[in-house]
């Protein structure tokens, strides 16, 4: 006779008490770990840290490599001769200033990579004041890409949180423009328009403005640079997927996107991303690469 025992069922009432106990756990540890990261960029923002990477991915583009490893430049040696040794030509309507500095810098959006070319030599304050936002990890607050207007320009620089974007809004003196100035010049005798598409600058409203935000040129543009002194250009994109990246930015929310004073008071909030649940951000940046130029 084959005898079948009965298996004892465990108590369904212990299953509820249990479950909870879990997700308390999970919660008490979780939340500490994501204010601590929140903390230390602030502690970076004042100097008293080393860097770190925040990463952040968009809900649309869960699937995309936002590492540092994913930087397609490592060095300067993966540059062309023309992007080492910028002139006058195709791309520049004049010879560059000579000289001085360079800073590779890498940057991760919800797009794509940016490979950044830093030329001290181009506008001194300006590009110092986004090295050293970048050094501090300030792009690590997830930095919204908030007015992008097609065939124009994209502005951004606001950091996602309003803490951190405190450290960098005061003003600083404007640097002298190397671009020929007025409405004569925004092209010259070949076609090439003065303000190349790439172009990195600072946004502004008068003399002395420059800031914490900046823009980028997603086509070659003829007004910009022209006589309004934030504009002079301090760095350029590089590489083929920089101006890849720079064609995937969402620019459908155009001048109806987040307004400037929201994210300034309040960052990057639950809010933001669900009213505007397309716009991409720069969620890393960091310095790979420095050399110096021949004058």
């Amino acid at each position: 006779m084959v005898v079948i025992q009965r298996q004892r069922k465990f108590p369904t009432r212990f299953l509820l008490p249990a479950f909870i106990s879990v997700v308390v756990v999970c919660l008490l540890t979780i939340i500490p770990l994501r204010n601590a990261e929140k903390e230390q960029l602030r502690k970076q923002a004042n100097g008293s840290s080393k860097p770190v990477q925040v990463m952040f991915v968009s809900q649309d583009n869960q699937g995309l490599d936002t590492s540092p490893s994913a930087c397609v430049y490592a060095s300067f040696s993966d540059l062309s001769h023309d992007e080492l040794d910028p002139r006058k030509g195709e791309r520049h309507m004049v010879d560059p200033p000579k000289g001085g500095s360079q800073t590779l810098v890498c940057c991760q959006t919800t797009v794509g990579p940016w490979s950044i070319v830093v030329h001290d030599k181009w506008a001194p304050i300006g590009a110092a004041r986004f090295l050293k936002m970048v050094s501090v990890g300030y792009f690590s607050t997830q930095v919204p890409l908030m007015r992008c207007l097609k065939n124009f320009i994209c502005q951004f620089g606001l950091a996602g949180d309003p803490q951190v974007n405190k450290q960098y809004r005061s003003s600083m003196q404007d640097d002298p423009n190397w671009l020929p100035e007025g409405p004569t010049h925004r092209e010259n005798e070949n076609g090439i328009k003065r303000f190349s598409k790439g172009y990195l600058a600072y946004a502004g409203a008068g003399s002395n403005s420059r800031g914490n935000q900046f823009i980028v040129s997603l086509e070659n543009v003829g007004p910009l640079a022209g006589g309004s002194p934030w504009e002079v250009p301090w760095g350029e994109l590089v590489g083929q997927h920089s101006f890849e990246t720079l064609s995937k930015i969402y620019t459908g929310y155009g001048e109806k996107g987040p307004s400037q004073g929201l994210i300034g008071r309040t960052g990057v909030t639950e809010d933001v991303r669900k009213d505007f649940p397309k716009m991409d951000y720069i969620t890393s940046c960091e310095i790979v690469d420095k050399r110096m130029m021949e004058d």
